[in-house]
């Protein structure tokens, strides 16, 4: 390994039985129908509808195509298991009149159950009424010892026949071989506030066990794996964040299986930041969708993220919902071309190969108001 100073190292993710992963989602709709789930409810000001709930997390809207950029979680990748065998019963599920980024990528991603022992997650499809969510409440606290932090936002209704939900829970937490050090806290990448850290300051082969690097590049892309006691790894990236998160675990894989094994060193340095994830994201896009092929509507989905990282290990609480009703069956063979998303037009003559003009309609640049 390179003798240089480690500057700073990022979470991407923890795996081998769980897979964490924290990043800043993005996303800036606002208005949006709050019918299926009031995630309002309790919030700690009314006068900020999208401000930070009762339970402390913050609400955040997550639009279609930003779903996996900066962040995985397992929970909602379960329930789209259970809509995909279950109510689908299909190899991948599909909205009519909306090609959905989102459920691409979890259709082209090995699913939650062969990243995850089932012991550690819970889910259930039932109807929406009040004596399932006294189930689930019951069913998770037996399980977990947990209180859920989204089924409250979730209006029940006694005899709702029309409404099913799909719910999952996945809680995990890992304890690092031997706390880490707390360091001195510091800017991170040129932050104008300083943040937590933790890591080794000296005597790095006390930590010889807790510490295997991937690979070293150079001071701006390298890897590492924190061991812990229930042998699960939090995996530590620097490099090329560009793509979403599950191609640059990719890239880190295909880096790691081409190099040699490395030890950490005595005069190696580590030094990670102190995280805290406490979102309650709602899926916009998927609400109103219907489901090809069946009778059934997306009424709304959404999701909570509770992970820490600190000197001791991680912490992973993770919900998700969606509730489907029932609609009109729609044909299952209907297409819908409609162009009221960027596209690109071109003008050929009969006979020609090559179009004579060719034109991008990337914004309302080159339209006529209505």
């Amino acid at each position: 390994m390179n003798n240089k100073k480690i500057k700073s190292i990022m979470l991407l993710s923890c795996l081998v039985g769980a897979i964490f992963c924290a990043g800043a989602l993005t996303g800036c709709a606002k208005g949006e129908d709050t019918k299926a789930f009031d995630i309002n409810k309790n919030s700690a000001s009314a006068e900020k509808p999208f401000g930070t709930t009762e339970n402390g997390l913050k609400n955040v809207i997550m639009k279609d195509e930003d779903y996996g950029q900066n962040i995985y979680t397992p929970a909602f990748p379960l329930i789209y298991e259970d809509l995909k065998k279950e109510i689908v019963k299909k190899d991948k599920v599909e909205l009519v009149g909306f090609n959905s980024y989102m459920f691409n990528i979890l259709n082209r991603m090995d699913p939650p159950q062969n990243r995850l022992d089932e012991k550690y997650y819970y889910k259930i499809i039932a109807k929406k009424t009040p004596a399932y969510k006294r189930k689930i409440e019951n069913d998770i606290w037996k399980k977990f010892k947990e209180k859920s932090s989204i089924l409250d936002s979730i209006p029940f209704k006694p005899k709702n026949e029309d409404e099913i939900i799909l719910y999952s829970m996945v809680k995990k937490n890992v304890e690092f071989l031997k706390n880490f050090e707390i360091l001195d806290p510091m800017p991170f990448n040129g932050s104008k506030f300083n943040v937590k850290y933790f890591g080794i300051k000296k005597n790095a082969k006390n930590y010889k066990n807790n510490i295997k690097p991937l690979f070293y590049e150079d001071e701006d892309c390298y890897a590492i794996s924190l061991k812990t006691k229930t042998e699960d790894e939090i995996i530590l990236y620097r490099g090329d964040l560009d793509e979403p998160a599950d191609i640059v675990w990719d890239e880190l894989i295909l880096k790691k299986n081409n190099t040699e094994e490395d030890f950490f060193k005595n005069e190696d340095k580590l030094q990670v930041p102190f995280i805290e994830v406490k979102e309650l994201i709602k899926y916009v896009d998927l609400s109103g969708k219907v489901i090809k092929g069946t009778d059934y509507r997306i009424e709304a989905a959404i999701e909570s993220v509770e992970f820490s990282l600190d000197n001791k290990g991680a912490k992973l609480k993770n919900e998700a919902a969606m509730i489907i009703e029932m609609t009109a069956l729609m044909p299952d063979n209907a297409r819908h071309f409609v162009f009221n998303k960027p596209f690109i037009l071109f003008m050929k003559e009969k006979g020609k190969t090559e179009p004579y003009f060719m034109l991008k309609i990337l914004d309302t640049k080159y339209l006529i108001k209505g």
